[in-house]
């Protein structure tokens, strides 16, 4: 009963939202590329991966469009990723906190936005609503958004299927850009880089393992992640880094035959994985920062084969020198955890795709 109490609010909430916002901020939009002065792409779901593969864009947005002045509209930590992009004019972050960030909003109106995008791909709520006619862009493209009216261009590609790259290369092309590459950039703070070149000159076969993801299902126990280390050590002579926060540094400073790498910042991690040789991970971003790089890795997933988002081919590395491996739950006869991938499997397909090529 409460449940559907709740059900009910939240379609309440929805419908009445969508009558007081959902109107066209401008009746005679038209999508005036040539003519624009800013376009503001609004990431701010403060997804590291999103916005890694979302370079691509801005390379080749700003190859076509050079005097069209790029704003991104950012996380705390999405914002990261693109920090010392030269395709990105301006970086806006939004902090969460309500009346900041609408200060924020209120501001890029002023500064009269000639085209946003937005990359919410569900039904938007009504804060996002809200947040669409504050900014009040003069052309707003959205995707699946052909039953709002404050969206004057929906793109209706398979986003459930579609690999986040050929998302963005629809977008390109009703931008009226053929895509000269699908490849991402990340640019990294020099610092770091010199730190990370340091670190592997003249050492082969390193091995870095990215243990964490963003849920637990996705993450490697101390137990299993050692025992994938003993494992892999056992096979061949591989230098092996675990990567990882600070906050988790003293969780796996334990570790045997592995060195600890505590990271400042995502910059700092993709300086790492630019000069290892190999990459194992569980968790997007390092797996679209591995993809900048064109990295020997091998991806871990979930079994997402009954969800409507195939977030394992949506999200997949994309690449040749990349595999992945899922989880096979068994028709849920095992549970859908990274754990239930045999460190053996692991072993067997990472050590086929070293030795490929």
């Amino acid at each position: 009963m409460i449940k559907k109490i709740k059900r009910q609010i939240r379609e309440f909430r929805k419908s009445f939202a969508k009558l007081i916002f959902d109107k066209k901020i401008n009746p005679n939009a038209v999508l005036n590329i040539a003519g624009s002065k800013k376009i503001l792409f609004l990431r701010d779901d403060d997804k590291i991966g999103d916005m890694a593969a979302l370079t691509l864009v801005f390379r080749e947005f700003k190859k076509h469009y050079p005097d069209v002045k790029i704003l991104a509209l950012c996380g705390k930590h999405n914002k990261e990723i693109i920090k010392y992009n030269p395709n990105v004019d301006e970086i806006i972050e939004i902090s969460g906190k309500f009346i900041k960030d609408l200060c924020a909003y209120k501001s890029l109106k002023r500064r009269m936005i000639d085209i946003a995008v937005d990359f919410f791909i569900f039904d938007p709520r009504p804060k996002r609503l809200f947040i669409m006619r504050t900014i009040a862009p003069k052309f707003l493209i959205g995707f699946h958004k052909n039953n709002y009216k404050i969206y004057d261009f929906s793109i209706d590609c398979d986003i459930n299927k579609l690999h986040i790259s050929k998302r963005y290369e629809f977008l390109l092309k009703e931008l009226g850009i053929k895509a000269s590459s699908l490849d991402y950039d990340i640019f990294l703070n020099p610092e770091d880089e010199k730190k990370a070149k340091e670190l592997f000159e003249g050492v082969k076969n390193n091995l870095i393992i990215n243990p964490f993801a963003a849920s637990k299902h996705r993450s490697f126990s101390f137990e299993r992640l050692q025992e994938l280390i003993d494992k892999l050590k056992e096979k061949k002579d591989l230098n092996v880094f675990v990567i990882c926060a600070k906050e988790s540094f003293d969780l796996l400073s334990g570790l045997n035959g592995a060195k600890v790498l505590s990271s400042n910042s995502i910059l700092e991690s993709a300086a790492y994985i630019k000069y290892c040789d190999y990459v194992i991970s569980p968790d997007t971003s390092i797996v679209h920062i591995s993809a900048a790089f064109k990295k020997k890795m091998l991806a871990l997933f979930l079994d997402y084969s009954k969800c409507e988002e195939k977030i394992d081919e949506v999200w997949a590395p994309g690449y040749e020198n990349a595999v992945k491996i899922c989880v096979d739950t068994k028709n849920s006869v095992l549970e859908n955890d990274i754990k239930n991938i045999s460190a053996d499997l692991i072993i067997e397909t990472f050590f086929k795709l070293i030795d490929k090529g």
